[in-house]
């Protein structure tokens, strides 16, 4: 039996360790015949993007040709009319994926050393080099001892000494471009970041007549205007785009077959938990937790801290009452509008207010995927919606929203499942006695309503699931409840009024709460519903402490 390739991004170890491979090879077919000089394919993490430059890279380098030309054999490229593009360009490949740190200096060393081994790599290449100047160049870089304007024109520089030495142009890969924009941006240094890699993309990839053809891969598409301005209309494929759909990820069918050889099943469960995937028309199975699934055979989340979440904390924690509505609209699985922009745009996100932004990074990032379009009947014009893909994105998200609330893990404890139950029986004394214990672990707190009110979405997250509906923010009767849990079968209905006080005056707060809600009228709703069992409970804060009534 095949093993699984958790981890295996290299294409050649996973051909020839006998891993098992689901066969992408058409990608090179359709990358030729498009014939772009500069192609980007943005995709979530664990998404296949790096085993894809490992593939193009044991196809293309001629450098290889000898020792990779059996790794083909069997897959649809081998049967192409374009297999004649086998090991027939000189190549680079950079891999930008450890470019992390906490200052600019730290990226820039990388970056270096980087640079060098590649050169140190093509090093016999230096004896076709006759201009002295440029082995001088060549050299210096090599060691690591050049100038930052040496290293921006480096990648142009060995692509000229490569066509040189072997008079074809040269394929130039560059693996998780986005990776120092990210750790720039996240650590204070967006600006240096942007200066120094900036002019490295624009003259390797435009205007370089001994490139071939450039392929890039991230997870964000960077806003034109930041970072592809220069370049003459680059071929870019995001999780918007028409075209090559079906090349990161797995289908339904290749999930189906890729399972059954493990002796699983293809359930409605696994699909509920990794499908979802919306890109290009094709429904799109989440190719690392497929793997871990099989591997396992144990139904969970598997995409969860395989990346930093830490923006998204930073995002979400600053919601104000609308965008927080939105949130919790999908995560109850249904769909919302935003506008899509064809690249993400930093210094927005960095307002903190334009929550339209904070919705494209989560679906630059896989948090969320294209749901539909409707024609406006009003102004003709297209909207989109967008979901959450499946359940295991919204366990994600939900233990983010957690995580902004609670330092420990007291979603996964006897006591939390009595707290829920508590709330369905209505007994506000263990209720009381659970959220005091809950607040006292917060890592955050903000003695204002907002931070409360996520906080209790947090909590309730239990309660999302086929059973229970939670509501949030929503008119009702004469005005706007907080928070509402209603049983799917309209069997159980609970209205839940928070508040906020001063120590001295919690009581009084209580029962101010308890008397809007009686004439506010918000049972209407659940009265409209058909709701059977109607129950009231008002919530105090007051720092780290709260009283239930």
């Amino acid at each position: 039996m095949k093993s699984i390739p958790i981890s295996v991004d290299n294409f050649k170890k996973v051909i020839e360790g006998n891993y098992y491979y689901v066969d992408k090879t058409m990608v090179i077919e359709d990358l030729i015949k498009t014939g772009a000089s500069v192609t980007l394919y943005t995709r979530p993490r664990r998404f296949g993007k790096s085993l894809l430059l490992s593939t193009l890279d044991c196809f293309f380098n001629i450098e290889t040709k000898e020792s990779n030309k059996n790794l083909f054999d069997g897959l649809y490229i081998s049967k192409s009319e374009y297999f004649g593009y086998f090991g027939k360009y000189p190549l680079i490949r950079l891999d930008f994926k450890e470019l992390k740190g906490s200052s600019y200096e730290t990226i820039y060393n990388k970056l270096k050393i980087i640079i060098s081994t590649v050169y140190r790599e093509k090093s016999y290449i230096k004896k076709s080099i006759a201009n002295a100047n440029d082995l001088k160049n060549y050299n210096l870089i090599e060691s690591g001892e050049c100038s930052i304007e040496e290293l921006q024109n480096s990648i142009t520089f060995l692509t000229k000494m490569l066509e040189n030495y072997y008079k074809e142009k040269v394929v130039v890969l560059i693996d998780e471009y986005d990776t120092p924009i990210n750790e720039g941006h996240a650590n204070g240094y967006y600006e240096e970041v942007m200066e120094l890699f900036r002019p490295i993309l624009s003259s390797s990839l435009k205007g370089n007549d001994s490139l071939k053809m450039g392929v890039l891969t991230g997870v964000l598409r960077v806003a034109k205007e930041s970072l592809f301005s220069t370049f003459n209309n680059p071929k870019i494929y995001d999780v918007m785009s028409k075209g090559y759909g079906e090349y990161f990820g797995f289908t339904k069918n290749e999930t189906k077959e890729l399972l059954e050889y493990y002796g699983l099943e293809l359930t409605d469960k696994v699909s509920e938990m990794y499908d979802g995937y919306n890109i290009d028309s094709t429904k799109i199975y989440n190719p690392w937790s497929i793997l871990n699934y099989a591997e396992s055979g144990v139904l969970k989340p598997y995409w969860i801290n395989t990346g930093s979440n830490k923006l998204l904390k930073d995002l979400l924690i600053n919601l104000n009452e609308d965008e927080m509505i939105k949130l919790e609209t999908l995560l109850k699985n249904e769909s919302i509008t935003f506008t899509y922009r064809e690249g993400l745009n930093y210094e927005n996100i960095d307002t903190y207010n334009d929550f339209n932004s904070i919705l494209n990074l989560l679906l630059f990032s896989g948090y969320l995927t294209y749901d539909k379009s409707i024609i406006s009947e009003i102004s003709e014009e297209n909207i989109d919606f967008f979901k959450i893909p499946n359940n295991e994105v919204k366990k994600e998200i939900l233990s983010i929203v957690q995580d902004i609330s609670f330092k420990t893990d007291i979603m996964r404890t006897p006591e939390y499942e009595e707290f829920l139950k508590s709330i369905v029986n209505e007994n506000k004394e263990y209720m009381e006695k659970f959220i005091n214990m809950s607040l006292n672990t917060t890592s955050y707190y903000d003695e204002v309503e907002a931070f409360y009110h996520i906080y209790m979405i947090g909590l309730f997250g239990g309660f999302l699931n086929k059973n229970y509906i939670v509501k949030s923010n929503r008119e009702a009767g004469l005005g706007r409840f907080d928070l509402m849990i209603e049983k799917t079968d309209r069997t159980l209905g609970i209205i839940i009024e928070l508040k906020v006080s001063d120590e001295d005056n919690m009581e009084n707060k209580a029962q101010e709460g308890i008397t809007q809600m009686k004439e506010k009228e918000y049972y209407k709703e659940l009265i409209l519903d058909k709701v059977t069992n109607i129950k009231e409970i008002v919530i105090v804060f007051h720092g780290k402490k709260a009283i239930v009534r």
